[in-house]
């Protein structure tokens, strides 16, 4: 099946929200809101969990990839995917780390070339392997870099904070807007804006289900609006504070 290029980008992982600004609740402030929302996503010391990725092209047609997810948070932030099938992509690896800029570094390992393969600056906005998703979606979000403001909205009736923000210059999305749940604080819906102020990708979680006590969305789809693309990934057997030695987020 042929895809456009379009964009992969969290995470491990990674939001929007809707608040009313006349309940007290609004009141928060949005830095103590935005760092409840990165403990949300980020919950343990580490995780552990098979991964699904279905990519489906506008006219219906999809395929799937399988593999591994590994994440930690102690003694620094770090992930690590590791591509199982289909067979030309067994072996593919995918670390991300927190760099001295505070942009991620991202690390691929390409099995056909026996390499590793480092994403600079300029290639994050680059589709990750063809997938809805790009490189800058799957790094760690740096929302301290960013100007936010937190907006009165209500979406189906659910109870969520939204918050605006526009990133640092040099990066992908010129506005991002995000729909938090004011109870477990996963971001249920991202919306990312071009340039040109365009409604570009769709972000939405679902599939909430609580593991060791901390809620989890089990289903992460990207959606390219303009293309008519989706990806969706789906976490199994997901297991936290496991214990993950540090040598499995070096790679290979």
């Amino acid at each position: 099946m042929q895809r456009p290029m379009s964009w992969f980008g969290s995470a491990v992982l990674l939001a929007l929200f809707v608040v009313t600004l006349a309940c007290p609740a609004a009141a928060m402030d949005v830095t103590q809101l935005l760092s409840r929302v990165q403990q949300a996503t980020s919950p343990g010391k580490d995780m552990r969990a098979n991964v699904d990725f279905e990519m489906t092209n506008a006219t219906g047609e999809s395929i799937h990839w399988a593999g591994t997810l590994y994440r930690r948070n102690v003694p620094d932030r770090r992930v690590r995917l590791v591509l199982d099938s289909p067979v030309d992509l067994r072996g593919t690896e995918v670390v991300l780390m927190p760099g001295s800029d505070n942009v991620s570094q991202t690390r691929i390992f390409l099995p056909g070339l026996r390499r590793w393969r480092n994403i600079e600056a300029d290639m994050r906005g680059e589709a990750f392997l063809g997938t809805d998703f790009n490189y800058e979606d799957l790094g760690f979000q740096h929302m301290e870099f960013q100007e936010h403001k937190l907006e009165s909205y209500d979406e189906e009736s659910r109870d969520c904070y939204r918050v605006a923000s526009i990133p640092q210059e040099g990066w992908w999305y010129a506005r991002i807007v995000r729909c938090i749940d004011k109870k477990t604080y996963l971001p249920l819906r991202t919306e990312y804006y071009n340039r040109t102020g365009t409604l570009w990708k769709v972000r939405t979680l679902d599939g909430v289900k609580t593991i060791k006590s901390f809620p989890t969305a089990s289903r992460i789809t990207m959606q390219t609006i303009p293309t008519g693309t989706q990806t969706r990934i789906t976490l199994s057997e997901i297991q936290y504070d496991s214990g993950l030695p540090d040598a499995l987020f070096e790679g290979r």
